[in-house]
């Protein structure tokens, strides 16, 4: 069975088909993990339970679009107090991963290997202009998603029939932007610092020449463009910071705060 991905779609947890749990209330894990120690980052929630302990590093396997999939957690999880209870859709967290999990994994990357080289092959031999850049399996390697770049839209049909001629389970061609390319892959961006877009950034925002221009004013390739080859997405940070240092307050400014004069926070204390 072949489904076909709305491009619009982000990678950061936008897709139609994420899971609607009843809200979560009471206390609970909130963890940030990645599939395949890669971009982009995904939010998952766990009971709260005293005896259970999270560390940075820890594998786990985690609900998907596609089902179960193997994890790893890539920072500290926070608790939750019950007072903020998670009402969007989100994805939870199922157990750590034993031995026959692993087992799993290492059949499950094979596979997720093999598709990716045929599709590849097969699209280039039909002249596709397609760049196969991942594939995401689920535990059971029954339901898999082929991440691919191109210039405009695809038609799959033929490469459709050689897959399903070749390999059993359902298979998802998703389409993907430049942007979301650099955040499934992972990396540093020009500051030396891991990818904005396979950290923290939900969704992407666009970025206007004129932001560009204000950071840049020779508009130079080198300071304005990201590892994807657009506009950087951190051109709006600088934007939205320019404007809350506006409202910096000097010495005895009583705007500062309610009760009186402001001491701004760049003076020099004596």
């Amino acid at each position: 069975m072949m489904k076909r991905h709305n491009p619009t779609d982000s990678l950061q947890g936008k897709n139609p088909s994420s899971p609607r749990h009843p809200p979560v209330t009471g206390k609970y894990w909130v963890l940030t993990a990645q599939i395949k120690g890669k971009g982009p980052n995904r939010t998952l929630l766990a009971p709260w339970d005293e005896n259970l302990v999270f560390r940075q590093g820890d594998r786990f396997i985690g609900e998907s679009e596609i089902g179960p999939v193997p994890m790893s957690l890539v920072e500290s999880p926070r608790i939750q107090n019950p007072e903020d209870p998670a009402t969007q859709p989100f994805f939870r967290f199922l157990r750590f991963i034993d031995p026959q999990d692993t087992v799993k994994t290492v059949t499950l990357r094979a596979k997720e290997s093999n598709l990716m080289n045929f599709v590849q092959e097969r699209s280039r031999a039909r002249n596709l202009g397609m760049n196969i850049v991942e594939v995401v399996g689920n535990l059971l390697a029954t339901e898999f998603i082929i991440y691919y770049t191109a210039e405009g839209r695809v038609d799959f049909r033929e490469l459709v029939k050689d897959i399903h001629a070749n390999f059993r389970g359902r298979h998802e061609l998703r389409q993907i932007s430049p942007r979301e390319h650099s955040a499934l892959m992972d990396g540093l961006g020009p500051c030396g610092k891991p990818l904005c877009c396979s950290t923290f950034l939900k969704e992407f925002q666009s970025v206007s020449t004129r932001q560009a221009r204000d950071f840049d004013p020779d508009m130079n390739p080198m300071k304005t463009t990201g590892m994807c080859g657009r506009l950087k997405c951190c051109l709006s940070f600088e934007k939205s910071a320019e404007r809350q240092e506006k409202w910096v307050p000097v010495d005895n400014d009583p705007r500062g705060i309610p009760t009186g004069p402001a001491l701004s926070p760049l003076a020099t204390i004596a």
